[in-house]
């Protein structure tokens, strides 16, 4: 039996304890704490205690103690409040109505104005209100008393031509704004600004306003008139002035234009000039040196034909004009098919056979032409007399060339 009880005390007691402790705990924290929103202010008054009374500090956001029947907490709006006074206003349940202000102006008319005031409560003052004011929305009631007090008396002074002076209307709600802020400081309220909507007045009044506003008009019309009277003379005199001016500097501007352009013609002549003079320099030294060249060449050419003609004529003279004489009784021979006995007619003794085409007799010659190691091709001896040697070039080519064409023949 012990045993069973012990199982039974540890299965099911220990966790119905923890958990009876739990639902206590939670219930403790719920009725024993209080949370104080971001946009509110919290004030905690004592009820029991040494200190009764309400506690001399606004409470932050957050978690806060709160035991009941020993203490109380209040809770104020700490963000920037509205209050509506126009014609379609919204109460505290969500309902429009008309809240707009009536007020009598100085020259004894009526005129409803609708306007927005916007307030908050100073900041540490909130314990303040909740002793010297009382809890709830209370403090609400005295700003709203004193804003029409004070509308009354600031909006009041305006006459009718006031009221459509828009200049007019801000320079009474600031005046208003800062007659508000003394009179509700020491509610422990703030006043951030104060609005007029719009003011409504009734047609007879409305009529005789526009009335005044068009003879005020017509009026500053008929100044406008004289004033532009008098203003012709000196304006006609301001556009002779310009007129005159306008013509100086347009003047002044072309004798400018025609200075800068005859002094941009003679740059450009000057330049064009130097260039026609240095183009004509250059040709004529180009002129020259092809002259020169010309006469260097054609002297040249004339010292080259005459030194042909020398060795030509040096090589007429003596064993070349002989051999000459026979390569040209060789290529005028016209010869039929005849037959000659190489026995009696050597052609390959060349001496003999320039003797036999007469150019000369025989005698002891030296040897002008050898042949080649090729058949039929001739060069010149290395017999050849000096004299013929330092032209040898340009007869021995000449000669080999007849002598090639001999054998051709």
């Amino acid at each position: 039996m012990v045993k069973f009880l012990a199982r039974f005390f540890a299965k099911y007691f220990i966790p119905i304890s923890i958990g009876f402790a739990i639902i206590v705990i939670v219930i403790g924290v719920r009725f024993m704490i209080i949370r104080i929103e971001i946009d509110q202010i919290g004030v905690k008054t004592s009820v029991w205690g040494i200190n009764r009374g309400v506690v001399q500090k606004d409470y932050k956001p957050g978690w806060h103690r709160y035991i009941r029947k020993i203490e109380t907490w209040d809770v104020f709006d700490g963000t920037v409040q509205t209050l509506n006074l126009t014609r379609e206003a919204r109460n505290a349940e969500g309902k429009i109505e008309s809240r707009e202000l009536r007020i009598r102006t100085a020259d004894d008319y009526d005129v409803t104005v609708d306007i927005i005031i916007k307030y908050q409560i100073m900041a540490g003052k909130a314990h303040r209100i909740r002793q010297e004011i009382g809890p709830g929305d209370r403090y609400k009631m005295f700003v709203e008393s004193e804003v029409m007090d004070v509308a009354r008396s600031v909006l009041g002074k305006m006459t009718e031509k006031d009221l459509y002076n828009p200049d007019e209307k801000r320079r009474r709600a600031e005046e208003a704004k800062h007659l508000l802020a003394s009179q509700v400081k020491s509610r422990h309220v703030n006043i951030i600004e104060w609005l007029i909507l719009d003011m409504r007045f009734d047609a007879q009044l409305e009529r005789k306003i526009k009335n005044v506003k068009l003879a005020e008009l017509e009026e500053l019309l008929n100044i406008a008139k004289e004033r532009a009277v008098d203003k012709r003379g000196i304006t006609m005199v301001i556009d002779a002035t310009t007129e005159a001016l306008a013509q100086k500097i347009q003047a002044d501007k072309d004798g400018k234009i025609v200075s800068l352009k005859a002094e941009m013609d003679t740059k450009v002549t000057e330049i064009i000039s130097s260039a026609n003079k240095f183009m004509v320099e250059e040709m004529a030294e180009g002129d020259h040196y092809i002259h020169v060249k010309h006469a260097a060449g054609k002297l040249l050419v004339d010292r080259a034909k005459a030194e042909g003609e020398r060795l030509r004529r040096l090589a007429m003279t003596g064993w070349g004009g002989d051999l000459i004489v026979a390569l040209e009784a060789a290529r005028n021979m016209n010869l039929g098919e005849i037959v000659v006995s190489t026995q009696v007619v050597d052609f390959l003794d060349v001496s003999k056979m320039i003797i036999k085409f007469g150019a000369g007799v025989e005698r002891d010659l030296p040897v002008l032409l050898e042949l080649e190691s090729s058949p039929g091709v001739l060069k010149l001896s290395d017999d050849l007399p000096e004299e013929l040697k330092d032209h040898g070039g340009h007869g021995g080519g000449h000669g080999g060339k007849h002598e090639k064409h001999e054998e051709h023949e």
